[in-house]
């Protein structure tokens, strides 16, 4: 039994109706394969990963530990490192394009470090727990910065934000903590 069936799909520019299969087959492969993988992860069973490695390295120090030692190790460490880079431009990755990336540290906290954006005077606060790497150039006077989370421009409010991830936060009836 040979049946041919017709999925139809209404274009949203011209409103003609036309078979979704040959929509299907005039696209690419590689996107074809992306929305396959997409579609097939989707459907499988969330389940738990490795976990954390057993040693990380300081953002501050470089040096290797475990992740209770780092716990209790790294918010110290950190200010201490970012105290050192006061008079450094600072660059934070990862962060929304710009032509001016310039930050410099403006006030280092008991828990966080509030960098300014030399640009346009704006202040962004960042968790000591969210500095992921810290690299400095003597040369350049130039320090890059990663950091758990992302620094996002928001057009609306016209003002940068800094957006954590949910990294090493706790589940709360299925919702991350932000």
């Amino acid at each position: 039994m040979n049946t041919n069936e017709r999925f139809t799909y209404t274009c949203p520019k011209c409103q003609a109706e036309i078979n979704a299969a040959c929509v299907a087959a005039a696209l690419p492969d590689e996107i074809l394969r992306a929305e396959t993988a997409r579609r097939n992860g989707r459907c499988q069973t969330p389940h738990p990963g490795p976990g954390r490695p057993a040693i990380a390295r300081c953002p501050g120090c470089d040096a290797a530990m475990s992740s209770a030692e780092l716990r209790e190790h790294r918010a110290d460490c950190v200010r201490d490192r970012l105290r050192n880079l006061r008079n450094f431009k600072i660059h934070l990755q990862p962060k929304d394009p710009d032509p001016y990336p310039d930050f410099m540290i403006s006030e280092l906290g008991e828990n966080e470090v509030t960098f300014q954006k030399l640009s346009s005077g704006q202040w962004i606060d960042v968790e000591l727990q969210k500095v992921a790497e810290i690299t400095p150039s003597l040369q350049e006077r130039l320090a890059r910065i990663r950091l758990h989370g992302r620094v996002t421009w928001h057009e609306n409010i016209h003002c940068w934000r800094f957006t954590p991830s949910v990294l090493g936060r706790p589940m709360l009836k299925g919702t991350p903590l932000v």
